[in-house]
């Protein structure tokens, strides 16, 4: 419809600045398998939520790719320092430095703090684009779970919270994933947690071992089967996902030098978010970095940011033209 209009409501700035035709851009999934746990974690803060007796207001989660094993540590702000101390003190004194972190760029995963953190334990930082949340979806899909978890048997007044996130995260931690077919805990203990229930039951799911050396030995046939396995299922899982995400993409390339619009998504205090106007630019392409991601430099000038492809739109307008105002809007 869009390509059938006339030359002159096509290039119309304001319009092409206000309206969006056709089917949405959406660009294929771009999936990564990592071969090990604690290859690959991400990191994620939910909250606001209601303070605690114990001044807690914050949920620091890291989840592991490989294993889906996730941590969840309630914190009283969300501070640079305080995520530092967390990660450092809980997670990799535990389970040792990965080698990738990855996040969203919140202010403070982007500090000066967790950059030089990064840098000593030489682990690589990676974040998700603008407004693209769904790079960072094992966190924000847990986060769901993690809340309607918590809403279930949280009190009437919501301030018990943090007393509930280690129940809450043994019963995560001991389910079945999807993705893998194994729980959290056999993938990276070679065996199944036992839990309260099975005391009581008196269900009895482990082996005996005559020595160390023999439960070495058979810990470590059970690990290697696992692994593979995990690696199969989630292979296939994320081919099943990715089938599914592409059957609706709708994908082009921007060449470098070429004009776009930018999907407007931010919100000023004061302007009504219904009446704002959906694109903003135009916008210079000048590399692109990935197959969905592009480095975009305002044509007025400015600083650069990188934006995914499915935030952005053809500039079909003349750059002449838009520093005119619409004389036609109302016949587009």
């Amino acid at each position: 419809l869009w390509t059938r209009m006339p030359t002159w409501v096509r290039e119309c700035v304001d319009c092409s600045s206000s309206k969006s035709h056709g089917k949405q851009p959406c660009a294929p999934m771009q999936t990564l398998v990592p071969s090990r746990p604690f290859e690959r974690v991400a990191l994620e803060i939910l909250g606001p939520l209601p303070e605690t007796p114990n001044k807690n207001k914050y949920i620091l989660v890291i989840s592991d790719y490989f294993s889906k094993w996730t941590e969840a540590f309630p914190l009283p702000n969300q501070e640079a320092q305080s995520i530092a101390k967390v990660l450092t003190e809980e997670w990799v004194c535990r389970f040792g430095a990965p080698r990738s972190i990855h996040s969203d760029q919140g202010r403070n995963f982007e500090s000066t703090l967790f950059k030089e953190l990064c840098s000593l334990l030489s682990i690589h930082k990676s974040r998700t684009s603008p407004y693209h949340p769904q790079s960072d979806g094992l966190v924000e899909r847990f986060n769901r779970t993690l809340l309607s978890l918590l809403a279930l048997f949280v009190e009437d007044n919501q301030l018990n919270w943090d007393k509930l996130l280690p129940y809450v995260m043994l019963a995560y931690r001991s389910s079945v994933h999807a993705s893998t077919s194994f729980t959290p805990y056999r993938v990276l203990f070679g065996r199944e947690i036992v839990l309260p229930v099975d005391i009581m039951l008196n269900i009895d799911k482990h082996e005996t071992f005559s020595s160390a050396d023999e439960y070495v030995s058979r810990l470590q046939e059970t690990l290697s089967s696992v692994v593979d396995a995990v690696k199969r299922h989630q292979t296939r899982a994320s081919g099943r996902q990715k089938d599914s995400y592409d059957f609706r993409a709708n994908f082009q390339y921007y060449s470098e030098g070429e004009l776009v619009w930018v999907h407007n998504k931010a919100r000023k205090r004061g302007v009504c978010a219904k009446l704002q106007r959906r694109f903003k630019g135009p916008f210079r392409v000048p590399e692109r970095l990935t197959e969905v991601l592009y480095r975009l430099v305002p044509v007025e000038g400015g600083s650069e940011s990188v934006v995914h492809f499915n935030r952005l739109k053809p500039y079909t307008c003349s750059l002449a033209a838009s520093s005119k105002s619409c004389t036609v809007t109302k016949l587009c």
